[in-house]
């Protein structure tokens, strides 16, 4: 049988497997848009 603890154990990955992929996903889209406003920044100063 399962207990709480085990359940505990193997919800917590999972959480934080979510929390990495948001914190990591929206990290390289902020780096990505900073990029695309710079050319744009560079291409219309141009």
């Amino acid at each position: 049988m399962i207990t709480k603890e085990s359940e505990k154990e193997f919800k917590k990955p999972k959480l934080t497997k979510i929390w990495n992929f948001f914190i990591y996903g929206s990290f390289i889209a902020i780096g990505v848009f900073l990029v695309y406003l710079y050319s744009a920044y560079i291409f219309i100063n141009k």
